[in-house]
């Protein structure tokens, strides 16, 4: 969705060259109006419809005999020969680099307070769809993942889902020799409306009762999904109303595949330990992931929980990071191969809370 910027400033020149050079290099990204009349200000302000509101420094003015309520709660900023700040407004400079008009209008609109923004999620009243992800590798995502869709298909239909870009579920679950992502990954391609049939004859069971798909022969593969292409497989699934729940396991990209997935995911449970640094990416995970909700206008954050790993007892753990909330700890193993590791993990009560 493209942002709407509306400007009111007696500079037509000005606006015409602006608006032309954003139409030519960031045309998928704003929807621009253009006023020349000042009494046009009020019309603006009243009418709700922008984004963001840029106003030539020469109606300031104007802008000043507008009542309150009409400027409360909108973005806007002078367009002004030189670029100043004061307490009562932001002021952007108009002759520098289009780049750098770029850049400040995406900080001003990412200062918009958080919106309800277009729920994608899959809600059929039958499946759950859980994505689980990491801000870095190494943090144990992907041996929660697995050790919750054991733990859940004990008393539920689970298939797991591995959409890392080098996944690899051979460690964890072992079943029928089935095609897996391979199939499903040319049924897709192919469009040749196959692809409910391809999940149904493509999916593996494992001896503890999971359901799974065996990752591609050519991790390459995985790669060439588009977001649309996900969000064919997660309404595929869901369309089959075969399982209660799917967990996703994510890895730690964010790129449209992962975008995708979590946007459509009814949870999303974030894994990360107590190193310094894995906090640090978290903090740049998050505000990456606020620019794609301000972009894409999806809701992510809303669905986060964080489950630390790896938690020695004599830990203690913050109730909240960055306003997400904090589910839980699972404790250190040292002892053990992958799969023991992911088994003992699957018989933890902790798990239950992720609903």
């Amino acid at each position: 969705m493209k942002i709407k910027v509306f400007i009111c400033s007696e500079d037509a020149f000005y606006c015409e060259k602006l608006v032309n050079y954003f139409n030519s290099h960031y045309y998928d990204k704003f929807q621009w109006n253009v006023y020349t009349r000042s009494d046009y200000l009020r019309q603006i302000f009243e009418s709700n419809q922008a984004d963001l509101i840029l106003v030539g420094e020469e109606l300031e003015s104007e802008v000043q005999k507008l009542e309150p309520k009409f400027l409360e709660g909108k973005l806007w900023a002078y367009l002004a020969e030189n670029g100043r700040e004061q307490e009562e407004g932001r002021y952007l400079e108009k002759y520098r680099r289009a780049d750098r008009i770029y850049r400040d209008l995406l900080d001003l609109y990412a200062k918009k307070e958080h919106v309800h923004y277009e729920n994608m999620s899959i809600v059929s009243g039958k499946t759950a769809f859980i994505a689980f992800v990491s801000a870095g590798g190494g943090i144990g995502a992907s041996t929660i993942a697995c050790a919750a869709a054991k733990a859940f298909s004990q008393m539920e239909k689970v298939l797991y889902l591995n959409l890392e870009d080098l996944g690899f579920c051979g460690l964890s679950f072992a079943g029928e020799a089935k095609p897996g992502l391979d199939e499903l990954l040319y049924a897709i391609k192919s469009r040749r409306n196959t692809l409910e049939l391809k999940i149904e004859s493509s999916v593996s069971r494992d001896g503890m009762g999971t359901y799974y798909f065996k990752e591609c022969t050519n991790p390459m593969d995985l790669q060439t999904l588009s977001r649309e292409d996900i969000r064919e497989l997660l309404k595929a699934i869901e369309a089959s109303k075969s399982y209660d729940k799917v967990i996703i396991d994510l890895g730690n990209g964010l790129h449209e595949k992962e975008i995708m997935v979590m946007s459509m995911a009814n949870r999303v449970v974030m894994i990360m330990d107590h190193a310094q640094m894995a906090e640090i990416k978290l903090e740049r995970y998050l505000k990456c992931v606020q620019a794609v909700e301000e972009t894409k206008r999806v809701d992510i954050i809303s669905k986060m929980c964080i489950y630390f790993n790896r938690t020695l007892k004599s830990e203690q753990l913050p109730e909240h990071i960055l306003q997400i909330r904090i589910n839980g700890a699972f404790p250190l193993i040292e002892n053990g191969n992958y799969a023991g590791i992911v088994d003992r993990i699957s018989k933890m009560e902790l798990l239950q809370s992720i609903k």
